[in-house]
């Protein structure tokens, strides 16, 4: 018989799916470049634990004791120490899976996601920030700082409406 992986996908305040899963999907890339390229100095089993269990809930998928384990790139009492911290902290939470009573899984509590969410808020501002700066350095004239130069020719700096958009709500 095949376990129902499925839960609710994450919805945010106004009933529509999380906005913050691409980013969050964008960010585990950009840390398994990081692994890829400068190996254990990057490890940081929490922060892949909780990126993990985000994109998971995001997608409406269970996440078990196992899937965390695994997701923290570590050995199994590193992931389950980071997870204790993480239940003591009020972010996630243990519970049955109704469909297999061997199997425990965890879900973000309201707090967690929260804390979540405005993790995603802050980064999206910084991002709108040096979209920001990196438009007014191509205003200002092509320069060996400038967008071009930073992003291999790409414009970054043409981003910046939809970041704008994205951390404060409005164009500017």
């Amino acid at each position: 018989m095949k376990q129902d992986a499925h839960i609710q996908p994450m919805l945010d305040v106004h009933g529509r799916p999380a906005v913050f899963a691409p980013l969050c999907k964008s960010i585990i890339n950009a840390r398994a470049m990081s692994t890829a390229a400068f190996g254990s100095v990057c490890s940081d089993p929490g922060g892949e634990m909780l990126l993990d269990l985000y994109w998971r809930e995001s997608q409406g998928l269970k996440t078990s004791l196992t899937s965390m384990w695994l997701a923290s790139k570590a050995s199994e009492m590193t992931a389950r120490r980071c997870l204790a911290a993480m239940e003591e902290q009020g972010i996630v939470e243990r519970m049955p899976d109704p469909s297999d009573g061997r199997r425990t899984n965890v879900r973000f509590t309201a707090e967690g996601r929260k804390k979540m969410d405005d993790c995603f808020s802050a980064l999206l501002v910084g991002y709108a920030e040096t979209c920001q700066d990196c438009a007014r350095n191509c205003h200002d004239g092509p320069s060996s700082d400038g967008c071009a130069s930073l992003w291999n020719s790409v414009p970054f700096c043409a981003l910046l409406g939809d970041l704008s958009v994205a951390s404060t709500g409005r164009r500017q």
